[in-house]
């Protein structure tokens, strides 16, 4: 008699004996009597168990002239799944990293839970949930960085505790963003210092810089002087040729590769002239008005900014120039709506006008028939999911012309259109743009695993992909991983192999 409850559950156990004469019957857990010798029944014994935490084996006992027999009654009480073994990093890549463990668990689970965390962060862990194996690869995992790791075990009962936290950090790759904030100024009449920052996407340990600088700029990047740095932020560029103008990039680079160059900083060869503003923006203010900002030039006591110069233009319309006091930003007012323009910014001292910065491009908004622009909205839909409502985004600023969408779905086309509004109301949308967001590993297992024997030493396994929403781009490929069991227990470490498709939406 064996029965299966749940954690505080009941359940009634019933032992019947017959014979000439009739025994009495009794329970028995381990030596203690349950039953009362007083009154005790005859031929049919029935316990009740009530609010049950414990498995445990209870005896029958049936007793009579004849002699006595014994029957045991296995009580089990289901339980929350054991916690698995310590993940063990398989591999890393710069944004993934594959774990294995063991399931720490005789029964099978129904299936693992991976909850992972930077480990600088206090914030909930995330989880990827519906892992069917003891091997997973998480990723979409930021280059270089530490992350903790745990998996959980579920069953029917619920989610067991948690298996032991690793830590572990991605691999590095080469830096996606440039060196910050480079900047420069002239020591003497041929010497110029160029400082920067390290990139704010380093994804790596910087490994050193590579500056380079030139008189002409029509000559590529390849062709220009360039000088390593190792262990600093700065160089001095010496033998310059007076009053020139020079062109200066850098780059930082690990031991993976190199990064992106910066923006080109421009500077004059000639002592005491101010060298190139930096990190000029623009912020358009109305159909008519643009906030320019920039962060003035470092100089010493005898070469302080006596000014600016500011260039600007509207299309291939003649230049036109205005000078102003020492700032770090400037209002432009009179423009027109609806208009591109470029703008380019100098400093002044007494010794001179120093370097202009390149050239930037912004455009004013338009000036709507009904009247002024009061702000926009944008639309937006997935393409390849019909049951997924449009999502809209409403009160955007009348001054933004830049959106960040979140929330959206991995590897998913969306449809995005933009409106403008007035005090009126709403104006038509604008086309459709189609994009398509950047693919992440399956959140979720194949499904309709099915398993035939052929012969003595095969056996075909077949499958369907894991549901639409849930593999976040286009499968390419399946992971199957074996293992050989005896009486229930592995008994040689699992087997894995790759299966990559041709058609990366094809079933196997």
């Amino acid at each position: 008699m064996d029965y299966e409850i749940m954690p505080g559950g009941s359940v009634n156990i019933s032992c019947q004996a017959v014979g000439v004469p009739m025994p009495y019957v009794k329970w028995m857990l381990g030596a203690e009597d349950l039953t009362p010798e007083d009154d005790m029944p005859i031929g049919r014994n029935v316990l009740e168990l009530t609010d049950v935490r414990q498995s445990a084996n209870y005896t029958c006992v049936a007793m009579s002239t004849l002699g006595v027999i014994e029957t045991v009654a296995q009580i089990t009480v289901k339980a929350l799944p054991n916690p698995p073994g310590a993940p063990v990093i398989m591999e890393r890549s710069a944004t993934s990293i594959t774990l294995m463990w063991d399931s720490g668990n005789p029964l099978p689970v129904s299936y693992y839970i991976i909850q992972y965390r930077p480990s600088s962060s206090t914030d909930p862990f995330k989880e990827i949930d519906a892992i069917a194996t003891t091997r997973y690869s998480v990723g979409g995992l930021s280059p270089y960085s530490h992350y903790h790791f745990r998996v959980v075990a579920v069953n029917s009962i619920g989610h067991g505790p948690p298996s032991q936290t690793v830590e572990a950090r991605t691999a590095e790759q080469a830096p996606s963003s440039p060196p910050r904030r480079v900047r420069g100024r002239m020591l003497s009449g041929s010497t110029a210092m160029v400082q920067w920052e390290e990139p704010e996407e380093a994804n790596g340990q910087v490994v050193g810089y590579r500056v380079y600088y030139t008189s002409d700029s029509s000559l590529p990047v390849s062709q220009w002087e360039k000088e390593m740095v190792r262990g600093a932020n700065f160089l001095n560029i010496r033998d310059l040729t007076p009053n020139k103008t020079y062109y200066i990039r850098v780059l930082a680079f690990t031991a993976v590769g190199d990064g992106p160059l910066s923006s080109d900083l421009h500077i004059i060869a000639k002592t005491g002239v101010p060298s190139q503003p930096t990190e000029l923006k623009a912020e358009v203010k109305s159909e008519t008005s643009i906030l320019l900002s920039w962060i003035p030039p470092a100089h010493s006591g005898t070469d302080a900014i006596t000014g600016y110069e500011l260039i600007y233009r509207l299309g291939d319309q003649p230049e036109q120039k205005i000078s102003f006091d020492p700032s770090s930003s400037y209002l432009l007012k009179n423009l027109k709506p609806f208009s591109t323009y470029i703008f380019q910014l100098a400093a002044r001292s007494k010794h001179g006008l120093g370097a202009f910065t390149s050239e930037i491009t912004v455009q004013t908004p338009q000036t709507h028939e009904n009247g002024s622009i009061t702000g926009y909205s944008i639309r937006y839909v997935a393409v390849e999911r019909e049951k997924d409502p449009v999502q809209r985004i409403s009160d955007i600023p009348s001054n933004c012309f830049r959106y960040r969408i979140e929330g959206l779905k991995k590897g998913t086309l969306y449809s995005v259109t933009v409106a403008a509004h007035t005090d009126t109301g709403q104006g038509p949308e604008s086309l459709p743009i189609l994009i398509r967001t950047e693919e992440d590993v399956p959140s979720a297992p194949p499904r309709g695993v099915d398993v035939v024997v052929l012969n003595a030493t095969s056996a075909r396994v077949s499958w369907k992909p894991p549901v639409a929403e849930r593999q976040h781009g286009k499968i390419r490929g399946y992971q199957v991983t074996y293992a050989r069991r005896t009486a229930g227990e592995r008994t040689v470490s699992p087997r894995i192999r790759e299966l990559l498709l041709r058609d990366p939406q094809s079933l196997i």
